[in-house]
């Protein structure tokens, strides 16, 4: 039996579906009243849907200014992709051996690659931006699972809300989407082969194509 979506659960859908699609943008404040007016319910459900938000960072509650999508500055978006970068190369050694020797993450993350094609090959990719993020979001974090270190991967799912508030991921082209599965495909074909400098070259190339690709779309979002 599904389980039955409550007024909480609709408003959180909706909103978040809002911040992906830049209807809300970075910074933009969200009115508790206006959005229980809007749904014609009380302020509680609209509360608890901002308080899911907030927990998933893609929302901030500051003081005297009430609840507001979380701001990126291109600066910001540099950083994030420094960070990853480190810590994928750091770790590129432990990454290669744990998929080579444990045959459970090794099959994680191969179905994840999958999922990641038979989601291109239907080109849902231009319609549902979310499940993109979701699943990109799921390789990234299975390869630092790799690493044995949790607080990485901690810190990859801290940062990656701040590139969805990027309105990135809606507006990347569908190409970009193949790149990145393609360089997802390199990355693991160098780990798999135990070449841990091929794999850090992969990771590289991969990280600084996303990196350009997501500052141009970020850049041009702001300026339209």
């Amino acid at each position: 039996m599904a389980e039955k979506v409550t007024l909480s659960d609709q408003i959180y859908t909706d909103l978040k579906k809002e911040i992906s699609a830049r209807n809300l943008v970075s910074g933009a404040k969200i009115n508790i009243k206006e959005v229980a007016r809007k749904y014609g319910v009380s302020d509680t459900p609209v509360k608890q849907a901002l308080q899911r938000l907030a927990d998933e960072k893609l929302v901030v509650n500051t003081p005297n200014k009430g609840m507001r999508v979380r701001s990126l500055t291109p600066h910001e978006l540099g950083d994030i992709f420094d960070i990853r970068l480190m810590m994928d190369t750091f770790f590129a050694r432990d990454i290669v051996t744990a998929l080579n020797y444990n045959n459970k993450l090794r099959e994680q993350i191969l179905a994840n690659q999958e999922q990641q094609r038979a989601f291109l090959e239907s080109q849902q990719s231009d319609t549902d931006p979310e499940e993109y993020f979701r699943l990109d979001l799921q390789f990234h974090s299975l390869l630092l699972t790799a690493s044995g270190n949790q607080k990485a991967v901690e810190i990859l799912k801290y940062m990656q809300p701040f590139t969805f508030c990027s309105g990135a991921y809606l507006t990347q082209p569908h190409h970009r989407d193949c790149e990145c599965v393609e360089e997802h495909e390199a990355i693991l074909k160098a780990a798999f082969a135990g070449d841990v400098e091929g794999m850090k070259q992969a990771v590289t190339t991969h990280i600084q194509n996303s990196r350009r690709a997501f500052q141009l779309i970020f850049n041009i979002n702001q300026m339209v």
